[in-house]
């Protein structure tokens, strides 16, 4: 059970703070918090619960349909609807997070607010996965074409999202292996994309905006 907590601790803070920060998390900060990390480990099982498993290949220009963006909203509006006055919790970490990262350039350098943001976000988290897997299906959306959608939508309007795969790096942090192995990518500069895709997500920027929350934390 600890080794399980640690892994899924890790996993929701790599993204944000990187591999050396994660590194003095892991030794200094989750020792005496680990049990409340270990619900995130259910979340392989709850992903594996989306029905459309069709791998998913970008198109070359980089452009998003009009009809993948109106998924993508879709989808962030019923799990907001489905969280309901709990996403208020997101919304206050995402701001409290955003601040900090704005505060050093880009990256959350204090640990001990990371480890208190997530911790009270565990149970919720693991919630809003099972609400966002109820969405995708009910859109028809598999998660690799809706996180791209996700990431070309807020690139476009210069925002950051968090990008990961997070079953498989709770899978490598819960058997050992090396969580930074796993593709992601969080904060920082982003590319824009295509002016097409600037063009298509203005007129949704307040929606998508609102949403940045779940976008922040991966969902």
């Amino acid at each position: 059970m600890k080794k399980l907590a640690i892994g899924c601790a890790i996993v929701l803070v790599v993204g944000l703070i990187g591999a050396a920060a994660a590194s003095y998390f892991i030794f200094n900060k989750v020792r005496s918090t680990v049990a409340e990390f270990a619900v995130i480990g259910e979340v392989p099982e709850i992903e594996r619960g989306v029905r459309n498993t069709a791998s998913f290949t970008p198109p070359a220009s980089g452009e998003i349909a009009p009809a993948q963006l109106d998924r993508l909203l879709k989808v962030q509006g019923q799990i907001r609807s489905l969280l309901g006055t709990r996403f208020g919790e997101f919304q206050t970490k995402y701001a409290e997070l955003t601040r900090r990262m704005d505060e050093h350039k880009g990256t959350v350098l204090d640990a001990p607010a990371v480890v208190g943001a997530y911790r009270d976000l565990a149970k919720l988290y693991v919630d809003a996965k099972k609400a966002q897997v109820t969405a995708l299906n009910d859109a028809g959306l598999s998660l690799a074409e809706y996180r791209w959608v996700r990431r070309q939508a807020y690139a476009a309007l210069g925002m950051p999202v968090v990008d990961a795969d997070i079953s498989k790096m709770i899978e490598a942090a819960t058997s050992g292996h090396d969580v930074n192995q796993s593709s992601h990518e969080a904060g920082g500069d982003v590319a824009a994309g295509p002016e097409s895709n600037k063009t298509l997500v203005e007129p949704h920027r307040k929606a998508l905006e609102d949403n940045a929350a779940l976008g922040f934390f991966g969902l």
